[in-house]
């Protein structure tokens, strides 16, 4: 038996004989997207929703949390508009919600991705200079300046989102039922500049560009934390790492893919990789709370803990069981007397857990 296809779907299997098998591609990847679908609505509401009980209202307020509230928002509400999508895929061979929701469920899925991508960013700088400039980072890395820097951050990813929202409507496609679509007016006259530009910088924006920014500060930070004596690891910095990682490995087949999407659609490889690279883009919404829970549950009191607990233990403790508040004014009392008696901020300090 030979599989041959010539880029369109759907397959054809052709046996020794003349009998013909056809395999419809798009119903299986249509199977395997509401799978992904069912799986990141379930756990990234749940998941997300307890992130944001125990590091918004459980914990005391401080910098690191403010961060990973603003991560667990954006993700809860992707996961929540991604239900619009999942009812359709289930129940509708048409887009049954209307133009708005049409827009906004296309708006926020880059939202979403902008959003965390740059606050991905943020936090690697944010830990840079917590690393090299900690007399500064202490009398200015205040509360009140990093929700400022977040409600920017929301900006920025709504600006760019924006065309998503605007370009974005239900049209009349197969067999006269509505679809809602991404088109650009000159893609409809058949020129796909405009769209191109689009995908274009929401690859550079959304994903090389903060990636090379977070790799360049881990690299910086590591060299400081390297040179300084206060060296030891934390369960905040190993978060945040796993974070950074999570995010790419889910993004990059999508983004990849989409930039083959832009040299030829019409492949296989696009077909059928690229549905299944979205629902693993979209699976990241939901993988932050698992990172948590991994990392805040204790094996050695293995069923005596509570889900809040592990989140908690997790979101406010160090490796070593002390609490990263106390962590916090251990380290700065440490940049201050080292600061004072080298006559200045002449070197880096692991700041790491603040």
């Amino acid at each position: 038996m030979r599989l041959t296809t010539n880029g369109s779907l759907p397959l054809v299997l052709a046996s020794s004989t003349d009998d013909k098998t056809v395999v419809d591609i798009d119903a299986i990847m249509d199977n395997v997207t509401i799978v992904l679908y069912i799986i990141t609505i379930l756990l990234g509401t749940t998941g997300n929703a307890m992130v944001i009980w125990v590091a918004g209202f459980k914990l005391r307020p401080k910098v690191t949390n403010v961060w990973l509230v603003n991560l667990a928002v954006a993700d809860f509400i992707f996961c929540l508009t991604r239900i619009l999508s999942l009812v359709k895929k289930l129940f509708f061979d048409h887009w049954p919600f209307g133009v708005f929701f049409c827009k906004f469920n296309g708006f926020f899925k880059y939202a979403n991705m902008f959003c965390s991508v740059f606050l991905l960013a943020v936090i690697s700088l944010d830990r840079v200079m917590c690393v090299w400039w900690p007399i500064f980072t202490k009398n200015h890395r205040t509360l009140s300046a990093v929700r400022l820097i977040s409600v920017g951050v929301w900006v920025g990813a709504s600006v760019l989102s924006s065309p998503y929202f605007v370009y974005r409507q239900v049209y009349l496609g197969k067999n006269n039922l509505s679809k809602c679509s991404f088109e650009v007016k000159e893609a409809i006259d058949g020129d796909n500049t405009a769209k191109n530009w689009l995908y274009s910088i929401r690859f550079l924006c959304g994903f090389l560009l903060p990636f090379l920014v977070i790799l360049c500060c881990y690299a910086v930070a590591g060299v400081g934390i390297r040179r300084t004596r206060l060296s030891g690891k934390t369960r905040p910095l190993r978060i945040l790492a796993s974070l950074v990682c999570a995010f790419f490995l889910c993004w990059a087949p999508y983004h990849c893919l989409l930039l083959a999407k832009m040299v030829d659609s019409k492949t296989a490889v696009v077909r059928i990789g690229l549905p299944i690279a979205k629902g693993f883009a979209y699976f990241n919404s939901c993988v932050n709370p698992l990172l948590y829970f991994c990392m805040g549950l204790d094996v050695r009191s293995r069923f005596r803990q509570s889900l809040a607990g592990v989140y908690r233990r997790a979101l406010s403790e160090d490796e070593d069981g002390r609490s990263t508040q106390s962590n916090e004014r251990t380290q700065d009392n440490s940049c201050v007397s080292r600061t004072r008696r080298d006559g200045g901020e002449k070197g880096p300090v692991d700041t790491s857990s603040i």
